[in-house]
């Protein structure tokens, strides 16, 4: 287990600032800004997470742009009180864009980070992105007629009402149990929880209920079959927290899509194997950025 949590020869970023259009104070890092013309992924966190989710992938920054971002309510990044749904999320990362100009973005969301970048998608388009990579996501959380292919914890709304409560009666114990569940079949160490829990309860609980009550019930299989860049849709073969089917259902329906399995890992996959993951990442981000140069030139 030791060797998971070895410290990157790379370190820490330097925290980095951004102030929203509605004035929220969002922490973000950026790494490997030299290598930006040879492309660019911005990190996208799940549920209760924060950018430190993605320490493990630094090694990125060796070869490409590698940027990630705290939402509001969560992490380090301000808890302001409002503006607690995915597509205020989404609206967020538009001011990170701008903010960094990037113009050549692989946003890589994991588990909420595919609402919210779906949101993106639906709200401004395909500027200043030219791929998508999912993580460990169903296409629709809640339990539908013809569709039982969701989160089997979180399938209904009376689940997610459960799930706010505990929230704010006992967020220490949930805290324990959103790590069990990040992992596949190795369970985390103790130096991995000791890691993970004080980064959760870094989180607004007002923040986590609001945003999973908007998150679980958006439903993209209509969106899927209409994205217009390529998507790479990660899997974890042991996870805890969706249907796989729900899962393969978004490479599978995505015109430029793929399915990418992980089998012994689990939510947390990019944690839990990080040199393939990153080797995943990094051939899809030249991929991207191979096809909209051509584009650029047709």
């Amino acid at each position: 287990f030791g060797s998971r949590m070895a410290k990157s020869p790379r370190g820490d970023a330097v925290m980095e600032w951004l102030i929203t259009d509605d004035g929220v104070r969002l922490r973000y890092t950026d790494r490997g800004q030299l290598n930006a013309g040879a492309g660019c992924v911005v990190f996208l966190h799940g549920w209760s997470a924060n950018g430190r989710w993605f320490d493990h992938n630094v090694q990125l920054a060796n070869d490409i742009r590698m940027v990630t971002l705290d939402y509001r309510g969560m992490g380090d990044s301000e808890h302001p009180g409002h503006g607690y749904r995915v597509s205020r999320l989404a609206a967020d990362v538009r001011c990170l864009l701008l903010k960094l100009n990037i113009d050549n973005a692989v946003l890589c969301g994991t588990s909420l980070g595919f609402t919210v970048i779906c949101n993106y998608l639906e709200l401004y388009g395909y500027d200043r992105v030219v791929g998508a990579a999912f993580v460990d996501q169903s296409a629709c959380m809640y339990y539908k007629p013809g569709w039982a292919f969701g989160a089997p914890d979180l399938s209904n709304m009376a689940f997610v009402a459960d799930l706010d409560a505990q929230l704010h009666t006992d967020f220490d114990a949930l805290a324990d149990g959103i790590i069990s569940g990040g992992f596949g079949e190795t369970p985390p160490s103790d130096t991995e929880r000791s890691f993970f829990k004080p980064q959760i309860l870094k989180c607004d609980p007002r923040a986590l209920g609001s945003i999973m009550y908007h998150h679980a019930n958006l439903d993209f299989r209509d969106f899927l079959p209409f994205i217009k860049i390529p998507v790479l849709n990660f899997i974890g073969g042991a996870t805890k927290c969706h249907c796989i089917k729900g899962i393969e259902y978004i490479g599978n329906t995505v015109p430029d899509g793929k399915n990418v399995v992980f089998e012994r890992s689990g939510h947390w996959l990019y944690w839990e194997e990080p040199a393939r993951f990153n080797k995943e990442i990094l051939e899809f981000v030249e991929r991207c950025n191979a096809r909209a140069s051509r584009g650029s030139r047709d």
